[in-house]
């Protein structure tokens, strides 16, 4: 129990368990085995509103509380990490277009919210995706247009994508501060995906690369300002820590009950699991970084909704939370010996997906790099 969390949202939460168990998990395991995008998992959120948390009622969307949109990634993830993964990435694309975007680039939200399109945001490319900075995709002004050169990768949604938010640098020579960022349509001329990039985890999470040679784009299609793209990508990335963070601890929830559930059932010498002393500090650590990951998740959530500043908490969170999720996984691996190791079970897919909340929206590594920036008065 959290003690700063409100009645309602934890009314909040037993919705969507219900839901989640009801629409979403029967499901899972298909999308997984089959590496088959979770169409119908969408639409249910949408209809269930779920998809437009984060997203203002006015463009269609159930409110922008940040909190409630953890808690429901959180919830969706303990059935189905992928599906939940495809929320976050397309909470990234909702978050850039509300902060930065034009009425006319707001208004696809409706759709987005309803689960009948989807978007996504093209940062990294081949040669690197945590140092923004270094992206070589460029954008070329011509008579009133922008020519989009370069290519993308690891782009989770691309290959479903209605829209895409692309980085480009529209001023090389800034480096940093010449980067740009557009919306561009599926279907624009010399825009192509693909093809399909094959991961260990979230298997079902359509993810591909993306190559233009000259794709027009209006000048109206810019997110922000020309050369401030940058602004966008760092306060975007920022506040969808806390949404990989709230995947992960939704995960993490799901491996301490795969873990107490079989260690209960399972006996050793005329013992159950459970009785075992060093089985015990397997639970009892994976325990209590569960409760310290919900805090710092719920407590990053909250800081966004007041409108703080939350570089230090969401780069902390991002890092203990994904660590902790690595390092409990594999404890449950081995509680549950080799049906842990054994495809189609829960506890195999969590360790399969795991390791992507270490590196997606940075590294820990890059985590470190941000909190050290911190430690100098």
């Amino acid at each position: 129990m959290i003690a700063f969390l409100p009645k309602e949202l934890e009314e909040f939460r037993l919705k969507v368990r219900k839901f989640c168990e009801t629409s979403i998990e029967k499901n899972a395991q298909r999308w997984d085995e089959n590496e088959e995008f979770p169409y119908d998992s969408l639409r249910a959120l949408g209809e269930e509103g779920i998809l437009g948390l984060g997203i203002p009622e006015e463009y269609g969307g159930a409110g922008t509380s940040r909190i409630k949109l953890v808690i429901a990634i959180e919830e969706v993830a303990r059935v189905d990490p992928n599906s939940a993964f495809i929320m976050e990435v397309e909470s990234l694309f909702d978050q850039t277009l509300l902060l930065f975007g034009n009425e006319k680039q707001k208004s696809i939200l409706r759709d987005v919210a309803a689960g009948k399109k989807i978007g996504t945001f093209a940062l990294t490319e081949p040669t690197g995706g945590t140092d923004v900075a270094g992206i070589k995709s460029t954008a070329k002004k011509e008579n009133g247009k922008y020519y989009l050169y370069g290519s993308k990768y690891f782009i989770t949604n691309a290959l479903v994508a209605s829209y895409f938010i692309v980085f480009a640098k529209t001023a090389p020579e800034l480096k940093s501060k010449g980067i740009t960022a557009f919306l561009v349509e599926k279907g624009t001329e010399n825009f192509n995906v693909g093809p399909k990039i094959h991961l260990t985890g979230f298997r079902g999470s359509a993810i591909a690369g993306l190559q233009y040679n000259g794709a027009p784009v209006n000048e109206d299609a810019i997110i922000g300002k020309e050369n401030e793209g940058i602004k966008v990508a760092m306060a975007v990335l920022e506040r969808g820590r806390v949404n990989i963070s709230s995947l992960a601890l939704g995960m993490l929830q799901r491996v301490y009950e795969e873990s107490v559930k079989f260690a209960n059932y399972r006996k050793s010498m005329e013992n159950t699991l459970v009785n075992f002393q060093f089985i015990q500090q397997y639970l009892t650590d994976m325990l209590s970084d569960l409760e310290a990951s919900r805090l710092m998740v719920y407590n990053t959530a909250m800081l966004i909704d007041q409108g703080q500043q939350v570089g230090l908490n969401a780069a902390a969170t991002k890092l203990f939370v994904s660590e902790a999720l690595m390092k409990h996984v594999k404890n449950g691996v081995e509680i549950l010996g080799g049906y842990g190791y054994t495809r189609g079970t829960v506890m195999e897919r969590l360790a399969r997906d795991a390791h992507n909340t270490t590196l997606s929206l940075g590294t820990s590594e890059a985590m470190r790099m941000v909190l050290s920036k911190y430690l100098k008065l």
